[in-house]
């Protein structure tokens, strides 16, 4: 099967929750980096790592996620950061003219937690991180 067929039959939040290269953390390095020289918010259900870019061929926010075995086995794990990844993506106005790295760490009561406290948890958690790094 080729690849236009495959993207066909992907539903709408996959196409919308696809990103670039560009849009994502990718390298140890990268993650490194936002953890040691960001701010970080922990919230019930996340940890939100950010860190201002200086420079780069991408304006906005960029963003990785991690789950820790911690958080349960591998289906767990991916729930989680899917789940995550549609907070980034659903949220992104709240990093409108910032150039930030973010990584957001899933906790234990991540995968269980009810879709609405998810949301209240992963808002506070940014305008937090936003007002501190507005301060910087």
């Amino acid at each position: 099967m080729h690849a236009g067929a495959r993207a066909a039959n992907d539903s709408r939040c996959e196409r919308r929750c696809r990103r670039g290269r560009w849009e994502r953390l990718r390298r140890r390095a990268e993650f490194q980096r936002v953890y040691q020289q960001g701010e970080r918010v922990g919230g019930r259900y996340m940890v939100v790592f950010a860190s201002i870019r200086e420079n780069g061929e991408f304006d906005g926010a960029r963003c990785g996620f991690t789950a820790s075995r911690r958080v349960g086995n591998a289906v767990a794990r991916n729930r989680c950061k899917r789940r995550l990844r549609e907070l980034f993506w659903g949220h992104a106005q709240l990093f409108v003219g910032l150039n930030v790295d973010v990584v957001i760490n899933a906790r234990h009561g991540c995968v269980d937690a009810p879709w609405p406290l998810l949301q209240s948890d992963y808002r506070r958690c940014v305008t937090k991180l936003t007002a501190r790094l507005a301060g910087r």
